[in-house]
């Protein structure tokens, strides 16, 4: 499970870097993200058809595997790709931080607080890493245009959480995450595409730096990167997967310094230390309460019951 998860923070972190070099080279954001998405969702039913000879919805799935679509796929993507005309890869990427805290607190609220102690030092420790790793770049992108561009993504990921805890309930009913993850990239990019159809010009969109970044997100961001999101959700629930959003910024900031030359310093290292002990005490987070619950008591660090003579 953590080998899965490890290569799809690494995917998802160089996935910022493709989109800027993308958008950066000239290709409108709406359907560079939608043709991305629909053609990949095209790709992943078509091969779940031929392995498994079943891709259609049940009836009472089909408006869940729309709003999917629509929050984790449309509203985000667009926002995120829109966002990064305006602001570096790294700093869209910190942006995407916001998912897990997010998620956390609708869980608490839902009532699924189990080891939450442990879990909310580690998304803090994490954000913490991630804001010193990433936020002395924000002083490179001041402006107006990338405030409205930080805005944006932050809403978007506001929907992507709904979107999130959307696709564990229909993947809790049996729906095969590679036809969850397929359906909701043909809905997302569709809507994506006819968007653009409405707001952007097409004309003379494809160059060679378009293309590489356009099939890398395919190939690796959209079939490799979400098949594994959902094999992680359905495996491990919504939150720790979720956590790739603090894994990938270090990420993102490495290969966008190598590449593109984006902000680069000691902060980065320190904070990739932070993010990854937080990463730690949310996968571990029932492991660590055990033992804090046994050595604990050792300690004198939890009260021992009195015994039933001396409550009498």
């Amino acid at each position: 499970m953590y080998i899965v998860y490890s290569l799809m923070c690494l995917i998802f972190g160089t996935t910022f870097l493709a989109i800027k070099i993308g958008i950066d080279a000239g290709a409108p954001p709406f359907l560079f993200a939608g043709t991305r998405f629909l053609l990949a969702g095209i790709i992943v039913l078509t091969s779940v058809k031929l392995m498994q000879g079943r891709i259609g919805l049940e009836p009472g799935m089909r408006k869940d595997v729309v709003l999917v679509g629509t929050f984790m796929t449309a509203v985000m993507f667009g926002c995120l790709y829109l966002g990064e005309k305006y602001i570096s890869s790294s700093v869209a990427a910190l942006l995407a931080a916001t998912t897990p805290i997010m998620i956390s607190i609708v869980e608490w609220f839902q009532g699924i607080r189990d080891h939450f102690r442990i879990k909310g030092a580690g998304l803090l420790l994490s954000f913490i890493g991630v804001g010193v790793a990433v936020l002395p770049a924000l002083g490179i992108d001041v402006g107006t245009e990338a405030i409205l561009a930080v805005v944006v993504i932050l809403a978007a990921e506001a929907g992507c959480v709904f979107g999130t805890m959307t696709s564990k309930r229909v993947l809790a009913a049996g729906l095969d995450p590679f036809v969850l993850n397929g359906w909701q990239m043909v809905v997302g990019g569709s809507m994506l595409v006819l968007l653009s159809l409405v707001t952007e010009p097409w004309a003379g969109v494809v160059n060679n730096r378009i293309f590489v970044s356009w099939a890398y997100l395919i190939v690796f961001g959209s079939l490799a990167g979400h098949g594994s999101y959902y094999w992680l959700v359905r495996r491990a629930g919504p939150l720790l997967p979720s956590t790739w959003t603090y894994i990938s910024p270090v990420i993102a900031q490495f290969v966008g310094y190598c590449v593109l030359g984006e902000y680069l310093s000691g902060y980065s290292f320190a904070g990739l230390a932070l993010v990854l002990g937080g990463v730690y005490l949310v996968s571990r987070a029932a492991m660590l309460e055990q033992w804090l619950k046994n050595n604990g008591k050792a300690f004198g660090l939890f009260k021992k019951e009195s015994s039933p003579e001396l409550r009498q």
